[in-house]
């Protein structure tokens, strides 16, 4: 009986619907009046619900009952609206619907956090968003001037980290990954991320996760997650032009200035501007340009979207200058004709040109913009990308199908930014005494070596300082002017250009090679320029269903394939496929779970068992992991959230093989270097308030981080043959022994454990005074705890060091993992009225808690070591002062403002004038990184 009612109530409903009441129209943006895609239009008709959602004009058509009906009209991040109708018999009634956009910041929309779509109040972990205007108002050469702008994000000499997770490693191996909608970023093979290569004309939002975020994200997204989101196109065509200048300001101290009025006009400078020969010809200090322009406009059913970017930057520092010219683009296919289905396909295309130079140690405490001779390098190459994706949605079926893809090619080459000097000029700044210099030349020819009895003598008693301080002695009698540094010019040309056969002076003749040698001398040799090529092919597919009653599964695969053939890492090839899977529910629309899983298998080249892991006993090769979260909304606007996530990362090509040397400093493999390891566990509470004309929202988080066989770099003495780690004299000698070659230089490894633990407290929103005045702001502070958990073990082994050449892991001995802080508070004000606006962005850090020993020695009873010798000569020694006195001085934190004023000509035009480090701040983001002085940033905006 009761199967009979509910076939007869049905057959009335469908009879009912068939007698043609009808609402159709379109829904609109309330404020740009562009069509909205997607919109979920909703009526309940006899106790069942009926509905359809708008195409990719906006359109919508919805078959009623006849009488009084509500409908709804919902899209994430509008605000919902419900309209009453009264529908005559066979009557067609055309509504044309405008949605704002949520007032409410919590209603923001975030795709990052599990692959689709979701209000920013509801997602299960700790997410910072950047918008398009937000960036345009820093007048950025790239994102991280932007990023270095929320809580908990740093950008430190490029490598980027997250509530301390990054640290630095020689900007190799990010642990967070970089997207750019949706597909990675950062440089196959080396694991870094190159900033040039981010369409900072095209993006409409970074949404930056904190975390680890392997699950949905693979490996590099072990410390969380930065997409970039790239704007699309409305029916109203848009054009946006940008231009900028800048010009570096003179330093607090005048002796680090390094460039002078003529300085371009001789050529010195890596790269031109064009406004260097004309409009800005006069100017000593360095400057840089840029000119972005973009234009989206729909054809038909075709998005169009391209964008262009120009920038030339001669650098604050020498050789630190970048040059880039990029290109990119989108063209999406939306289907007709599709019913309510959804179905569009296209590619996303990016062209990037660039040449770019810089350097990690500098020349000395006196020149610390300037480079040492033995570590500055550059690249110049092109990286082509085209991604082709494929897009269905069944809005019947609540399912969804993406497809995207990826052919990626690098080339580049690895080169000295410059020739450096020649031998004649390095001899000449040293104040050389030909006289003593030929009396030691006699000595060797006549075989009198009593000169170096006062070297070797000491050192054979054991006495390691005092055949040093000997040979410094006699050196200062050929070179009585020299520095430290100019010592490293010599030393860099030798191993550079070599020396004469000496072998017969001991006959009492001169080299055969003597003159070619000395022709040689008077002019800078081209060093060799290394070749690197990279190709990958990646596929990602993703299917995604929702199910009635708050049910949503995620789902999907990948795999990417890759091909590297470089000077610096030789020849390899990679295979990572993985599947993922995540389920998230919404209970009583109050409680939110998410709960995912990945199984990841990774090989390079025959070693198929990168990615090992134990299960039951029995070693597979594949990586499982799996991450969880809640949500719970306690009230209006105040949401509860905890979160558990794995994560990991494998060691890049360049970790693992990379092979070549800097101008004398190596780069030494070690394939036996394992993935990392790591989780992430979460507690925070999100409050939305508003008073008055403020609104906005207020986080605070707590968590904690682990992770397991970190890679880290070591500095030493390496077998040049067998790249084997020196760490005593005995096996130093040996080596020698052997007629084999030391070298010096770093390798990557894996070491201890680490945690880093503490809280995140933020606030963000606006001010809306009147119509005419309001003020935005963004307010955060980190607090951190990043222990090295073996540290006492450590302190332990060192402790018992005896042997000069046995190196310790960090400066100090404290508890604390390397290039971290604890402290870090930073703010972002924005003030408008009418046509007129005031911003600043405020950033107090504390001070480094650690670096590498080779760098600094903050123990003070560790003087006059040979480390230390080894420091002052790497590093320069300048007015009695080196790199650790340098450190000890000035690490003690520092506070930095930068002023930004703008007006609004007209509807269409902007213009800015920006101050970054207004109060011209000197601090170092790492030893021998000293940041930007104040610097002056002019920009002009056209949008129409």
């Amino acid at each position: 009986m009761k199967k009979i009612l509910l076939l007869t109530t049905l057959l009335c409903f469908v009879c009912t619907m068939a007698e043609g009441q009808v609402l159709k129209g379109h829904v609109y943006d309330a404020q740009t009046n562009e069509p909205l895609i997607g919109v979920n239009i909703t009526s309940r008709i006899k106790g069942i619900d009926v509905g359809t959602i708008t195409d990719m004009d906006g359109a919508y058509e919805l078959p009623l009952t006849e009488g009084g009906v509500e409908v709804s009209f919902s899209y994430i991040g509008y605000e919902a609206q419900q309209i009453p109708l009264v529908m005559g018999r066979s009557e067609t009634t055309v509504k044309n619907m405008y949605m704002k956009i949520s007032s409410l910041l919590m209603d923001e929309v975030v795709v990052s956090a599990g692959r689709f779509e979701q209000k920013l109040s509801d997602i299960t972990v700790s997410m910072d968003l950047l918008k398009a205007s937000d960036i345009r108002r820093q007048t950025p050469t790239d994102l991280t001037t932007s990023l270095n702008t929320l809580p908990g994000v740093d950008v430190n000499d490029r490598q980027p980290s997250i509530r301390g997770g990054g640290g630095w490693t020689y900007s190799v191996g990010a642990r967070s990954l970089i997207l750019v909608d949706g597909l990675s970023a950062l440089n196959p093979g080396s694991g870094d991320i190159n900033w040039n290569t981010i369409p900072m004309e095209q993006v409409e939002q970074v949404e930056v996760m904190k975390g680890a975020s392997s699950v949905l994200y693979g490996s590099s997204a072990l410390n969380g997650v930065i997409n970039v989101r790239t704007a699309r196109p409305g029916l109203t065509p848009k054009t946006n032009i940008r231009a900028y200048v800048g010009i570096y300001g003179d330093a607090k101290d005048e002796d680090y200035q390094w460039s002078s009025k003529s300085f371009w006009k001789e050529g010195k400078y890596g790269v031109t501007p064009v406004l260097r020969n004309s409009l800005l010809s006069g100017i000593r200090q360095p400057i840089y340009e840029g000119l972005d322009v973009t234009h989206s406009r729909r054809i038909g059913n075709f998005d169009v979207t391209g964008g262009m970017n120009l920038f030339t930057d001669e650098g604050y520092r020498q050789d630190g200058y970048n040059k880039r010219f990029r290109l990119g683009g989108n063209l999406t296919y939306h289907q007709p004709d599709m019913g309510e289905n959804i179905m569009n396909y296209g590619f996303n295309i990016n062209l990037l040109s660039n040449k770019y130079g810089d350097f990690f140690l500098w020349r000395s405490p006196k020149e610390v913009y300037q480079p040492s001779p033995v570590s500055n390098m550059g690249r110049e190459g092109n990286i082509f990308y085209i991604d082709p994706f494929f897009n269905f949605t069944n809005p019947e079926k609540n399912t969804s199908h993406k497809i995207k893809g990826r052919v990626y090619y690098r080339g580049d080459n690895i080169m000295k930014p410059n020739a450096g000097k020649s031998a004649l000029e390095i001899l000449g700044n040293m104040g050389t005494d030909a006289n003593a210099l030929m009396g030691m030349v006699s000595d060797l020819q006549n075989g009198n070596l009593s000169a170096f009895d006062a070297i070797w003598q000491p050192i054979l008693q054991g006495d390691l300082n005092g055949g040093i301080n000997a040979g410094i002695g006699i050196l200062d009698q050929i070179f009585p002017s020299a520095s430290a540094a100019d010592y490293m010019d010599l030393i860099s040309w030798v191993m550079n250009n070599g020396l004469p056969n000496l072998s017969s002076i001991g006959n009492g003749e001169l080299p055969n090679d003597l003159i070619p040698w000395l022709s040689n001398s008077m002019y800078s040799k081209e060093e060799e320029v290394l070749i690197n090529k990279n190709y990958t092919y990646y596929l990602d597919y993703q299917f995604n269903k929702k199910f009635d009653g708050g049910a949503q599964i995620t789902a999907g695969t990948t795999y990417e394939r890759m091909r590297s053939d470089s000077r610096t890492t030789g020849l390899h090839n990679s295979d990572n496929a993985a599947v993922f899977f995540q389920y998230d529910h919404r209970f009583w629309d109050r409680l939110g779970v998410s709960a995912g899983v990945r199984a990841e298998y990774y090989r390079v080249d025959e070693h198929y068992r990168e990615a090992e892991t134990k299960l039951f006993g029995t070693s597979i090769p594949v990586k499982p992991i799996v991450r969880m979260g809640l949500n719970y909304q306690l009230a209006d606007y105040s949401y509860l959230r905890a979160s558990f996530g794995q994560g990991y990362r494998y060691p890049s090509l360049t970790e693992k093989y990379a092979r070549r040397d800097i101008g004398g400093i190596g780069v030494y493999p070690n394939n036996e270097v394992k993935a990392e390891k790591g989780m992430n566990a979460e507690v925070g509470f999100k409050q939305g308030y508003k008073f008055g004309p403020v609104q906005g929202m207020f986080d605070i988080a707590g968590f904690y981080t682990q992770y397991t066989d970190m890679i880290e770099f070591r500095f030493g003495v390496f077998d040049n043959e067998t790249n084997d780690y020196i760490s005593n004299t005995a096996d130093l000698l040996q080596m020698i022994a052997a007629g084999n070659t030391p070298g010096f230089g770093a390798q990557f490894y894996n070491v201890s454990k680490a945690q880093i633990y503490g809280a995140e407290i933020s606030t963000f929103g606006n001010v809306v005074l009147n119509k005419d005045q309001d003020l935005t702001f963004n307010i955060g502070y980190v607090y951190l705890e990043p222990r090295d958990v073996d540290y006492k073990k450590i302190n332990e082994r060192e402790a018992e060091y005896t042997d000069p050449l046995q190196m310790k892991e960090k400066s100090n001995t404290g508890k604390y993992l390397k290039y971290r802080q604890k402290h870090s508070a930073k703010a972002s004000l924005d003030y408008r009225w009418k046509r007129l606006s005031l911003g600043t962005n405020l950033n107090w850090k504390s001070k480094f808690l650690a670096v590498d020993y080779l760098m600094v020695d903050e123990r003070p009873e560790s003087k006059g070591t040979l480390i230390d010798h080894i420091r002052s000569m790497l590093y320069g020694y300048a007015d009695g002062e080196n790199l650790t006195d340098y450190w000890i001085r000035t690490n003690k934190g520092h506070f930095t403002m930068d002023l930004r004023t703008g007006v609004s000509v007209t509807k269409e035009v902007q213009f800015r004038f920006i101050i970054n480090n207004l109060l011209n701040t000197e601090y170092s983001y790492r030893p021998m990184a000293v940041a930007a002085p104040r610097t002056y940033v002019v920009q002009l905006n056209i949008e129409f």
